[in-house]
């Protein structure tokens, strides 16, 4: 396969090949490298992204060293053959300096540079020398949830892309152009509100709040997603990661409910990401305020999104074996 691969594309003079890497969830250029022949048989072997250092004349693997890795799911070849375009799933931020993307400045027709993209993690810790632990795990967990958010961001996408309305609610609702769920946000808010200050109960209080702040999540991507936003755009993992928890429980109930006022009223004032971004800080404050990591929350969605026959098209081998373990976990509880 990968003879045959290689054999396909014209390698220039040094034996390499450019390659232009975007993400295949946000549809983000994250970056620019090169391959040769045994980059591009070593990415095909283990799926993960190889390339050629020019400056350091070696192979590297991308995150051997900060453990962001590129996942590839798919290589294309321009009409020429003399480029590739990889689609990856980024574990982390990409750049160096720290960038979820490496293009993360404009270039101003004076010269002038600005930044205009939010840094993600800081390159001194994941690069440097320094024995800061808790520096090092904080930036795992944010790595971890970004990761599990664009996984669940895309399967969200994926089923307003695809024509599944016959199957599932969801996609007939981000398929349905005059529908409005900016209500339905406020409600979910306001019932995380009431779990926290004991007005709203299902069941257990960590259970209730993994629920409300689950579906507050779902209803925030799905109005995003049908209003066309882009992960890029919405960030919500960086929202949650940055949330400190500085009230206690009554005053973020009360901050919820203030909030759900404003969805349930009228359309926020201002950009809807910016909006969607507060709301979900106040998710993850209420979240952690209960001793609840954020990211059960996503993840207890996301593990449901893997159990759903129709989104193999999406979740692939990874949907197929986690309803496996799901059924097998049933199985031995009865």
């Amino acid at each position: 396969m990968t003879d045959s691969a290689a054999a396909q594309i014209r390698f220039d003079r040094d034996g390499l090949v450019p390659v232009v890497v975007q993400d295949a969830v946000s549809g983000d250029v994250l970056m620019l490298a090169s391959m040769n022949e045994e980059a591009l048989q070593l990415t095909y072997a283990t799926r993960e992204a190889h390339y050629w250092s020019r400056s350091r004349q070696r192979l590297w693997r991308k995150g051997e060293s900060s453990g962001h890795t590129q996942a590839v799911e798919e290589v294309r070849i321009n009409c020429e053959r003399t480029s590739l375009l990889v689609l990856v799933r980024q574990t982390g931020a990409v750049c160096h300096d720290g960038y979820p993307t490496c293009y993360y400045r404009r270039l101003a027709e004076d010269g002038a540079l600005s930044v205009v993209r939010e840094r993600a993690f800081d390159p001194a810790v994941i690069y440097g020398n320094e024995s800061r632990h808790d520096s090092r795990d904080s930036a795992a967990a944010q790595d971890r949830l970004a990761q599990a958010m664009r996984r669940q961001f895309g399967a969200y996408a994926y089923l307003r892309d695809n024509d599944l309305a016959a199957e599932s609610a969801t996609s007939r609702r981000l398929r349905d152009a005059g529908a409005d769920f900016r209500g339905r946000v406020g409600d979910e808010l306001r019932e995380l509100a009431g779990v926290l200050d004991g007005a709203h109960r299902h069941s257990d209080s960590a259970s209730d709040l993994r629920l409300e702040a689950s579906q507050v999540l779902y209803w925030v991507i799905v109005e995003a997603l049908r209003r066309g936003v882009t992960w890029a755009e919405l960030r919500p993992d960086t929202a949650m990661a940055a949330a400190e928890l500085r009230s206690n429980r009554r005053d973020i109930a009360r901050l919820l409910t203030a909030e759900a006022d404003c969805w349930n009223s009228s359309d926020p004032a201002g950009e809807f990401a910016a909006n969607a971004r507060a709301a979900l800080a106040l998710v993850a404050m209420a979240c952690r305020s209960g001793g609840l990591d954020p990211l059960e929350a996503v993840e207890a969605d996301l593990n449901d999104l893997r159990t759903r026959p129709y989104l193999t098209g999406y979740f692939g081998r990874e949907g197929a074996d986690h309803g496996r373990d799901a059924t097998r976990a049933r199985a031995g509880a009865g």
